[in-house]
């Protein structure tokens, strides 16, 4: 199956030198894009998805597509939920079937961003789900500061050792580079060489445009193994719908669209090859844990509990249980089988194995097995699987393994 552990797929690009392209989805109509690219490269890729504004409602069947075509992928495929505010929005980000977050709350103080994002780590490590944090741009105070203190700075070594090690972040969003203009970036290479070393983990870098190779390179070997990627999408859409309007003035909506997603994977392509991770895709399966669900199964007869007491227990397993964190979904029903022993069952889908192990041990699935299912049950079965989907796993790598050299970085 081509979801694979995040974690797994930036620590392997990181030890062998090179970058992961993550691509912010702020338009569906790039999923197929990206993808295309990442297959053409033969290269592992992160699907970004942003939490959705207050009210949003297209999130859920959102998440829903993105998770669909990366089973579907032909190369290793990763789901970052971008800048989680909290807690809250990061576990609905995983239940709907994000392995990755970000950790962003830019807006307040340093104290108490790290307070957040601690919070956040442990709801997503309870999941299995690794964490990026983010330092850069994050005010110092509150309302009541000057302009100067407000402006945003760029990372220092200390304050970035300090922060990896109060949250427990798996990687680290560095700013150690000045803008100018659309995209042209200047970088303090000391800066990001010390920071590199103080850390020894994954370094992600936000930009997409405006580098030269060389650049490249010298980020990944000063430890940038995430590359976020955005205004690139947007630039070759924009251009592909002016170019498409100005040849035919009233062409319709699809006519309009023509070409746009050729246009983004010629564009993406090269720059996978720039960041060194094309050619890398069956290495990357071969070496990541696969992304596996977990289907937590109780089988029980209930033969004390009438009709109104059933459904009462039902109805309180599907509202406790579904609270905690890495629940993807509670299903509670019976048997048709008149003869069956066990009468009725319990499934809970949870997102790993990690999260299955949290879950077991959670003092709200505890207290409702032992205060509500046990006194209610004459015998039960309890059991975790891993549940095959062979339509995913029938998405195999059509390439053979190419012979890449490992590049350490020095």
């Amino acid at each position: 199956m081509p979801l694979v552990n995040m974690k797994d797929m930036l620590v392997h690009a990181y030890e062998n030198g090179y970058a992961v392209g993550a691509f912010d989805l702020t338009e569906l109509d790039f999923l197929p894009a990206v993808l295309a690219a990442a297959e053409s490269a033969r290269a592992p890729v992160i699907l970004s998805v942003a939490e959705p504004r207050p009210g949003g409602s297209a999130f859920d069947w959102v998440m829903a597509a993105v998770e669909a075509a990366a089973g579907q992928a032909r190369v290793p495929v990763a789901i970052h939920l971008d800048c989680g505010a909290d807690a809250d929005s990061v576990m609905r980000g995983i239940r709907l079937g994000a392995n990755g977050v970000g950790a962003a709350a830019v807006s307040e103080s340093l104290f108490r961003h790290i307070d957040l994002t601690r919070v956040v780590v442990g709801t997503a490590h309870a999941c299995g789900v690794p964490v990026e944090g983010d330092l850069g741009h994050v005010p110092d105070g509150g309302a009541g500061q000057d302009r100067a203190m407000r402006e945003p700075h760029y990372t220092t070594v200390a304050e970035a050792k300090g922060f990896v090690e109060r949250t427990r972040v798996d990687f680290f969003a560095v700013s150690a580079g000045a803008a100018h203009g659309r995209g042209n970036r200047k970088f303090d290479w000391g800066r990001l060489k010390e920071i590199n070393a103080a850390l020894k983990m994954p370094l992600v870098v936000r930009s997409g445009v405006g580098l030269t190779d060389e650049q490249w390179r010298r980020l990944i070997m000063l430890g940038v193994a995430k590359i976020h990627c955005s205004p690139v999408l947007h630039d070759v859409a924009g251009e592909r719908l002016r170019a498409n309007a100005r040849r035919e003035r009233h062409a319709h909506y699809g006519a309009l669209k023509d070409g746009i997603d050729a246009a983004i994977a010629a564009q993406l392509e090269p720059r996978m090859r720039a960041w060194g991770s094309a050619g890398r895709a069956a290495e990357v399966l071969s070496r990541c844990r696969p992304w596996l669900g977990v289907t937590h199964i109780v089988a029980y007869s209930a033969p004390g509990l009438d009709a109104p007491a059933l459904s009462a227990l039902v109805s309180e397993g599907q509202r406790v249980l579904s609270g905690i964190p890495g629940v993807r979904a509670v299903q509670m029903g019976s048997v048709i089988d008149e003869g069956s022993r066990y009468r009725h069952c319990m499934l809970v889908r949870l997102v790993s194995a990690e999260a299955a192990e949290s879950f077991r041990r959670h003092p709200a699935y505890l207290g409702f097995m032992e205060r509500r299912l046990g006194p209610a049950t004459s015998d039960r079965i309890v059991g975790d699987y891993h549940m095959a989907d062979h339509a995913a796993s029938a998405a195999v790598l059509p390439f053979p393994s190419p012979s890449v050299p490992r590049t350490p970085l020095a």
